[in-house]
C-alpha cells in the first residue's frame, strides 16, 4: 500500500480520500461511439436477459425469465401452519369465553383476626435481600404499623354493615340434619303424650301408623310406661299369623308387591310376589293403610277398686263424671231390630256393627253412669259411653244423642238413635264393651246377637 504524504498548507491540490466506487468510476475510460462492448454496471436480471438468445417462431420451448415463486411443498407447509394457527385461536377463544369458576372448587374461607393477617404477610428472607432467587407463593403486602393495628383491634365491629356488603354468619358449629331412621324402634310412652304428638316427634305424617303397628291394648287408651313400636315411615307393621303370599298381603293393604319386597326394612330381597310369608314374621308395608278404627283416649283420672270396680271422678273427652255402681252391660241387646254387619276382630275391629233404620232407638245394655255423650272427632261421630262398675259400653255413629254427661241410666233406657255419623260408610250402630283397663272385649261373648 502506498503511503499518502501528509497534507500541508503549501499543497495546491492535495489528495482527498475517495471511496472505492468513485475510484473505479475515475479509472473507467469514457464511453465513446467506437466502443463495441463498453463496460456498464447493469443488474443481474438485465444481464441474464442480455445473455438469453432471441425468441423465434421455431422455438418449441422458449426459455423465459419468470419471477421466482413458491414451490408446492412451500404452499403445503403454509396451509398446514395456517390451519394449526386457526385451531389454536379457536381453543384460546373457548378457554377465554368458558373459563369461569363455576366448576372449580371454592377455596375454603377462613376467618382470621388482624393478628393472623399480620402473621400471614410473607417476610423478606436474607436470600431475598441479597438478591438471590427465592420461591414465592404470592405478592408481598406491606405490614401495617403497630399503632394502626392497635386502633383496628379497638374499633368495634358495626352491628349492620352499610350499603350492599355481604354478611357472613359466624356460627361456630355446623348443625347436620338428623339422618332418617332405617329400622323399627321402640318408644316408651310418657305423661302428656298423645298419638299425634308421638307421630310428629318421629316424623310420621299419619298417627294411624302407630295404630297399625301396635296392639290396641297399647294405645286404646294411651298409658305412660307402655312401649309402642315406631316405624321409620308411614305404613303398616303386619304380623303374619297364617301363611300368606306377598301379593295377597300387598292387595290387602293396597300397595305394590315390590314395595314390600324392595323395602330396606324387610329381609325379602330376591323374593317374588308369589313368595309365601311364614307365621310369626313381622313385615313393614310402606304406604299401606289398615282399618281406621275407633279408639278411646285415656281418662284423666280413674280409680279401680280391689274388686275391679271403677269409681271416682275422671274426665273423658272433656266430660267430668262421678262414677259409682252399675250393672254389667250384657243385660239386653242395644237394638231390637237390626241386621248383623261385622264382628269383633282382635287388634282390628274393636266392636260389632249392627245395621238398622236411621233413628232406630238405641238402648243402654246395663245400668251405670254416662261418662261421655256428644260428638267425637276420632271417628265415632255422635257417641255415648257408659261406665258399668268394672266395664264400659260404647255406642257410636248415632244420629242423635238422648243422654247427657254424668247422667245415671238404667238397663233399657234410650240413649240415642241409629245413624251414620263419624267414620261410617252406612247407617248402623257400632257397639263396644271394654274392661277396666280399656281393653276391647268381644261383645258376642256377653250378648247373644
Amino acid at each position: 500500500m502506498i503511503e499518502e504524504p501528509e497534507i500541508t498548507p503549501e499543497d495546491t491540490k492535495p489528495r482527498q480520500p475517495v471511496s472505492l466506487d468513485e475510484r473505479l468510476r475515475a479509472e473507467e475510460p469514457p464511453i465513446t461511439d467506437d466502443d463495441t462492448n463498453p463496460s456498464r454496471r447493469i443488474a443481474l436480471e438485465q444481464q441474464i436477459r442480455a445473455d438469453e438468445p432471441p425468441l423465434s417462431a421455431d422455438d418449441t420451448s422458449p426459455r423465459r425469465v419468470r419471477p421466482a415463486g413458491p414451490s408446492w411443498t412451500q404452499r403445503l407447509m403454509s396451509g398446514v401452519m395456517l390451519i394449526g394457527a386457526l385451531i389454536l385461536l379457536a381453543l384460546a377463544a373457548l378457554v377465554w369465553l368458558g373459563g369461569d369458576d363455576e366448576g372449580a372448587p371454592e377455596a375454603p374461607v377462613v376467618e382470621s383476626t388482624p393478628q393472623d393477617a399480620i402473621a400471614q404477610v410473607p417476610s423478606q428472607t436474607p436470600a431475598a435481600v441479597a438478591g438471590e432467587p427465592t420461591a414465592s407463593t404470592g405478592p408481598l403486602y406491606p405490614t401495617a404499623a403497630a399503632d394502626e393495628v392497635a386502633a383496628a383491634l379497638l374499633t368495634p365491629v358495626p352491628a349492620r354493615p352499610a350499603g350492599d356488603a355481604l354478611v357472613r354468619q359466624s356460627a361456630p358449629f355446623t348443625i347436620r340434619p338428623a339422618a332418617a331412621r332405617a329400622q323399627v324402634v321402640q318408644y316408651t310412652v310418657r305423661d302428656g303424650d298423645t298419638l299425634e304428638s308421638i307421630a310428629e316427634q318421629f316424623g310420621l305424617e299419619d298417627f294411624y301408623t302407630l295404630i297399625w303397628s301396635n296392639k290396641s291394648s297399647k294405645y286404646n287408651p294411651l298409658r305412660p310406661g307402655v312401649q309402642l313400636t315406631i316405624l321409620p315411615e308411614d305404613g303398616v307393621y303386619h304380623e303374619v299369623t297364617d301363611p300368606i303370599r306377598v301379593a295377597d298381603l300387598a292387595e290387602q293393604y293396597k300397595v305394590d308387591p315390590y314395595a314390600i319386597i324392595d323395602s330396606e326394612y324387610n329381609d325379602l330381597l330376591g323374593s317374588t310376589p308369589e313368595t309365601v310369608l311364614v307365621p310369626g314374621l313381622r313385615v313393614v308395608v310402606p304406604g299401606g293403610e289398615g282399618v281406621r278404627e275407633l279408639f278411646l283416649p285415656q281418662p284423666m283420672a280413674v280409680t279401680v277398686g280391689a274388686g275391679g270396680e271403677i269409681s271416682g271422678t275422671y274426665v273423658l273427652w272433656g266430660c267430668t263424671a262421678e262414677v259409682s255402681g252399675g250393672s254389667p252391660p250384657w243385660s239386653r241387646r242395644p237394638l231390637d231390630n237390626y241386621k248383623w254387619v261385622q264382628g269383633f276382630a282382635p287388634g282390628g275391629h274393636t266392636g260389632v256393627d249392627l245395621s238398622a233404620n236411621t233413628g232406630e232407638p238405641v238402648y243402654a245394655t246395663g245400668a251405670g253412669t254416662v261418662v261421655y255423650a256428644g260428638w267425637n272427632s276420632t271417628g265415632y261421630g255422635n257417641v255415648v259411653v257408659i261406665a258399668h262398675g268394672s266395664t264400659f259400653s260404647l255406642y257410636g255413629h248415632l244420629s242423635r244423642v238422648s243422654a247427657r254427661c254424668n247422667q245415671k241410666v238404667g238397663v233399657g233406657d234410650v240413649i240415642g238413635g241409629v245413624g251414620n255419623t263419624g267414620n261410617s260408610s252406612g247407617t248402623h250402630l257400632h257397639f263396644e264393651i271394654r274392661d277396666a283397663n280399656w281393653n276391647a272385649l268381644d261383645p258376642r261373648n256377653y250378648i247373644g246377637f
